[in-house]
């Protein structure tokens, strides 16, 4: 039974969800099973945020058990880092060039982000995709694009899923207000993980 997990990471307002709901669309479209969990956590306070979604023929369960993720895609570096052990030995980790500082050290005068995050990222994930999704956004005049991004630099590693697949699903998920930005932003992603 071949199934493909797909693990994404990160902090609540992101986007997490969102791109989760927008992969298992992009599944359903290709007729394939999917299924998704989500875990919000204290989300809504800038707590961490995590979605399984694992697609294929069929599948029996939502979760991803930790070493059977075939990729990681984290829209901040410590969530990466705090994910990384989803990932199989040959997993791929797409990570954002992003670093969010966490609320309680953010509290004491002085703290700042993780020193050395880039290096142990480096060092501990199997093969390590920087994507840069807020750059790109940003470019775009939207950072509420960057999970959209994120799942453009994906979309090239998942061959169960065409482009028309993913279309359909940012189509059918974003209103008519956003969708040509959202596809546009997708669009880039893609190209900037085909160069990755």
């Amino acid at each position: 039974m071949d199934i493909t997990n797909i693990m994404l990471s990160g902090v609540g307002g992101q986007g997490i969800l969102t791109s989760g709901r927008v992969l298992a669309l992009a599944a359903l479209d290709a007729g394939l099973d999917v299924k998704m969990s989500e875990v919000h956590g204290m989300s809504q306070r800038g707590g961490n945020v995590d979605a399984h979604v694992r697609i294929g023929r069929e599948v029996p369960s939502s979760l991803i058990p930790k070493g059977g993720a075939h990729f990681l895609v984290s829209f901040e570096k410590m969530e990466a880092l705090r994910y990384l052990d989803f990932l199989r030995p040959d997993g791929v980790a797409f990570v954002a060039r992003h670093e969010i500082a966490p609320l309680s050290p953010s509290l004491k005068e002085g703290a700042g982000y993780v020193a050395g995050v880039d290096v142990a990222l480096a060092r501990k994930a199997p093969s390590l995709v920087w994507v840069d999704a807020f750059g790109i956004a940003q470019a775009l005049g939207d950072l509420r694009m960057v999970n959209v991004v994120l799942l453009g630099a994906l979309s090239n590693r998942i061959g169960e899923l065409a482009p028309e697949n993913w279309e359909a699903a940012l189509r059918d998920r974003f209103s008519a207000k956003v969708r040509e930005a959202c596809l546009e932003a997708f669009r880039k992603g893609a190209a900037h993980g085909r160069a990755a």
